[in-house]
């Protein structure tokens, strides 16, 4: 690991020729890692939907219990790639840390953000391995795997959110989003504000773990039926699996989450008229109506896997902007304390 992270930092550095790698800024690079990391987890998506996870069988980090594997079936092609783009991600990953490490302070927050995406990258590797090892893959139906989807979830939301914390805090023109004299109209409002994103926020953490279990439940559990009655009248009735009773528990639970988004957005829109608040507050606006339009297809639809990939891609750029308001949002209330 320290070999690793002395080959990313001698690329990374300063004094790296600009043949080999650009000066990019640390907010840039933070970008790409963040858009790069998105990738990963929407291609995650396409390893349960395809069933590929038990692609290499039993075996990690070898495939098959082959380090050069060649692959002898489609979904031994999908799981090794996903596999390949998660290292790659992990070397970004890195590569940010070792970046904001020589480019911040100790406590600087964008410093602090990077670190905690490593440690969350780490975990997300101890986790894949998990389900992996324990075979938590395919038609599975064990309370293990009912338990660490969730679990899973949280991580991956937890690294994209440490990803978005340490680009914005980590950009250059950060100070942009608060011009001196800006008109913040008053610390209280600011942190009325900023609390009542963080609980939207946390709401959101809820609903995409029921969403976890839901998408787990549409894969092994697929739903019965032509018509949105007919779908929820298979899952409810007697004798129906857990994970098919349960499915009705994430679009109820979604109507608050975006309900709390929107209530959010609009303490935040009041709290300060800043074009950066603003914009983002609209983006929890636009945001959280396109989750409810392709969760309503995803019902009517019976959770087709390009539905359910759109979806979570939906799901995860509403939560990076979650994030970006709420960091806003903590950093004008700070500067409004100086």
């Amino acid at each position: 690991m320290a070999v690793g992270a002395r080959m990313v930092e001698s690329v990374l550095s300063p004094q790296a020729s600009p043949r080999l790698l650009p000066r990019l800024s640390f907010s840039q690079l933070g970008a790409g890692v963040t858009a790069a990391t998105v990738l990963v987890v929407l291609f995650g998506a396409v390893v349960r939907i395809t069933g590929s996870g038990a692609g290499c069988g039993q075996h990690w980090p070898s495939c098959n219990g082959e380090i050069a594997h060649l692959p002898k079936s489609v979904e031994t092609w999908i799981e090794l790639s996903h596999r390949a783009t998660s290292g790659l991600d992990f070397l970004g990953v890195l590569g940010l840390m070792v970046v904001a490490r020589q480019r911040f302070a100790n406590h600087h927050p964008a410093r602090a953000a990077a670190t905690a995406a490593f440690v969350l990258i780490l975990v997300e590797v101890l986790i894949g391995a998990r389900l992996v090892l324990l075979n938590l893959v395919g038609s599975n139906l064990s309370i293990d795997r009912v338990v660490i989807m969730p679990a899973h979830l949280v991580t991956t939301s937890l690294l994209l959110g440490a990803l978005t914390a340490a680009t914005y805090f980590g950009s250059d023109s950060r100070a942009t989003g608060l011009p001196a004299g800006s008109p913040v109209r008053d610390r209280e409002r600011l942190g009325a504000a900023r609390s009542w994103v963080a609980a939207a926020a946390t709401l959101l953490m809820l609903v995409s773990m029921t969403g976890a279990v839901t998408a787990l439940g549409d894969t092994v559990y697929p739903v019965q039926g032509t018509t949105t009655l007919e779908h929820w009248q298979s899952d409810q009735a007697e004798g129906a699996h857990l994970l098919g009773r349960l499915r009705a528990l994430h679009p109820l639970l979604a109507l608050f989450g975006v309900a709390g988004l929107w209530a959010a957005a609009a303490r935040a829109r009041a709290a300060t008229a800043t074009r950066g608040v603003q914009v983002s507050s609209l983006g929890l606006y636009a945001g959280g109506g396109a989750a409810l339009l392709v969760g309503l297809a995803n019902l009517a639809l019976g959770a087709p896997g390009y539905l359910q990939v759109a979806h979570l891609l939906v799901a995860c750029l509403l939560w990076i902007n979650v994030v970006w308001l709420l960091a806003m949002l903590w950093d004008a209330h700070s500067r409004r304390a100086e």
